[in-house]
């Protein structure tokens, strides 16, 4: 695409702290790129300031390996072409929809944000509107890197479902995608709350400020409709604030019959519906599905049959199947407070459960106000708590379980090991087979980071061999 169309569309100069430095007539923009490692020939680069590096240092390597010009919110020393503007990450993202044709008007397009069942939600709604006979895709967690993709990044992947013929695309959206603009100039069709509790306040600050990220979703520019879950107190508040028509949900809007580990059974606007996935957040994410699926026009059977199929996700409260007589363990990509209380109710409601043991620690160089309230959560819940090493990373693993360690009122009865093989097998070992075990924090994860090292580590893989040590 040739660079004087990009910049004419962008509307540069609409404001008097953009400029060209130099001649764009005759370019063409064959990609546009952020990072100087991955740059092809003929990429537009943008120069993001970003919390550990700047890109504008790398602007000079960006051009020797081929960027045609250069998008920077200050003026660099350079003879090639270069753009500067007031925003980089503003720029980059309408300069992504422009350059991709804005391909996500082109298929029906729903966007989930909240603190947990996101991932879940996602693919329920991808599985309803593929028994709808939409051609669906998704994109989150469990489908790249970051949960919300890179400007760039995203609308490329929109753009080629759109080439490859989706007409449906459920994403998750998170409240960093939300403040860095990755969506763009996003409109989805309709927009879900799932829920808002303490995580990231490393990044946002507090909790009013990561309520404000989450809400930029609900607004016109960005939303169409809206499915609000108001059974916590910032679903409710949004649902007061919201100037975009939408629509309340609550539990309160169903009635469990059945919870076990292997499904749920709950009845929903008359329907009964017999889903595969365990775990009583789980029927909160159903039925966010659900009446999104509503809302946009898909029929009750459809929306049955969808929630009816939907597999339980790799590390979302995933039953390990046990051994001789072995207890029940799931593994669980619950990391925040919330998560993790909601998970161990979710064991405790299971009948026949006897003692609910969870293998847990907290990420390090993440947000430390939360660790402290997961180990008082797991001690209000479960029966056995065994503190241990998530991803660790630059921090001291000790400092780290030391933090946790400050929430609990008896840390005495706390089982204490950094190495999370030996406390996942040390849970396994010594519970009995009306127990559940469960692994929480790292989900699917294949690896651990240590110092900045990533070493093999699959939780799934580990409870298994602990099951089989434990019936030899």
């Amino acid at each position: 695409m040739k660079l004087a169309q990009i910049l004419k569309a962008f509307n540069l100069g609409g404001t008097s702290k953009s400029e060209v430095i130099g001649n764009p007539k005759g370019v063409v923009v064959n990609g546009l790129s952020y990072d100087s490692r991955n740059l092809e020939e003929g990429d537009l680069f943008f120069c993001i300031s970003g919390e550990h590096n700047d890109g504008h240092d790398y602007a000079q390597q960006a051009i020797a390996n081929g960027a045609v010009a250069v998008v920077v919110d200050r003026k660099i020393q350079t003879n090639s072409l270069q753009i500067k503007v007031e925003n980089v990450r503003s720029a980059m993202a309408a300069i992504a929809e422009i350059f991709f044709n804005f391909p996500s008007r082109k298929l029906t397009t729903v966007g989930v944000t909240g603190t947990n069942g996101k991932t879940t939600t996602v693919n329920m709604l991808a599985e309803i509107a593929t028994s709808a006979g939409e051609n669906a895709a998704s994109i989150g967690t469990l489908t790249g890197i970051r949960t919300t993709p890179e400007a760039p990044d995203l609308q490329k992947q929109i753009y080629d479902f759109t080439e490859e013929g989706k007409s449906f695309l459920a994403m998750e959206v998170s409240s960093h995608a939300l403040i860095q603009r990755r969506i763009s100039h996003i409109k989805y069709d309709l927009a879900i709350f799932t829920n808002l509790s303490h995580d990231h306040l490393d990044y946002h600050g507090d909790m009013e400020s990561y309520y404000q990220a989450k809400s930029l979703l609900f607004t016109p520019n960005h939303a169409k409709y809206a499915v609000i879950n108001v059974d916590t107190p910032f679903g409710k508040r949004l649902a007061e604030e919201i100037q975009i028509p939408h629509k309340i949900i609550s539990m309160d809007d169903v009635k469990i019959i059945e919870e076990s580990t292997q499904q749920n059974i709950f009845q929903w606007e008359g329907e009964t519906i017999k889903m595969r996935t365990p775990g009583t957040f789980n029927i909160e994410n159903a039925i966010s599905a659900a009446f999104a699926a509503e809302v946009l026009g898909f029929d009750k059977d459809s929306i049955v049959k969808g929630l009816s199929e939907t597999q339980v996700l790799p590390g979302r409260f995933e039953v390990i199947d046990s051994k001789d007589n072995g207890p029940t363990v799931i593994i669980d990509y619950s990391h925040t407070p919330e998560g993790l209380r909601k998970v161990l109710i979710s064991a405790r409601n299971i009948p026949g459960i006897e003692n609910v043991h969870v293998v847990f620690g907290c990420g390090g160089d993440r947000d430390k106000s939360k660790r402290p309230q997961m180990g008082a959560v797991s001690e209000n819940v479960a029966t056995n708590i065994y503190l241990t090493s998530d991803n660790p990373r630059s921090e001291d693993e000790l400092s780290i379980i030391n933090d946790v360690l400050a929430g609990i009122r008896n840390p005495s009865d706390v089982y204490i090991e950094p190495d999370r093989r030996k406390a996942i097998f040390q849970a396994i070992k010594i519970s009995d087979p009306n127990d559940v075990v469960i692994i929480a924090g790292k989900g699917n994860e294949e690896s651990q980071e240590i110092n900045g090292q990533f070493h093999p580590f699959k939780d799934s893989d580990v409870a298994r061999d602990g099951l089989e040590a434990r019936a030899t």
